[in-house]
């Protein structure tokens, strides 16, 4: 299998993260890596995992729970 890019921009990631929790990678109710882990995985600044997050949230495909992570919405 060929080696995937590294999304780098907000839009690239929430695009791949939506994708990965359409295929189930991340089931419904799961939590997703931390932002710090986000960051590194794709090359990106944390900023950028979090507006990338914050776009999963206005969807509805995520909820942050304060103090736990960010959680699959159900």
């Amino acid at each position: 299998m060929a080696p995937v890019p590294i999304p780098h921009s907000a839009r690239e990631i929430t695009d791949d993260l939506a994708r990965r929790i359409g295929t189930g990678e991340f089931p419904r109710g799961s939590r997703l890596p931390t932002y710090d882990a986000l960051a590194e995985e794709y090359g990106s600044a944390r900023r950028t995992v979090a507006r990338a997050v914050d776009t999963l949230k206005a969807r509805g495909l995520v909820v942050g729970v304060p103090g736990s992570g960010v959680y699959v919405a159900e």
